[in-house]
């Protein structure tokens, strides 16, 4: 196991699937700001506490957004462009 932890979206059901650094238990943040399928999701990336989902329109080759979540909380979903 990591230990910057593990992310994953699951678009299915519109939803992170984390593990915690230093954990082995499977939790999950929902993702109520992503609208899919009008939004897609092109990366997820780690950066500590904080994990950036990248998001554009269906229609976009590349993301226009950024949605910060957090491990500590298991929460989040503040917006930024990019």
């Amino acid at each position: 196991m990591s230990s910057a932890g593990y992310v994953l979206y699951d678009q299915s059901r519109n939803r992170l699937e984390v593990i915690r650094p230093g954990e082995s238990m499977k939790r999950y943040i929902p993702c109520t700001n992503i609208r899919p399928p009008h939004d897609k999701v092109h990366g997820v990336q780690i950066d500590g506490d904080n994990i950036w989902v990248f998001v554009g329109p269906s229609t976009n080759a590349r993301p226009n957004r950024k949605f910060l979540y957090r491990f500590s909380s298991l929460s989040g979903g503040s917006s930024r462009s990019i």
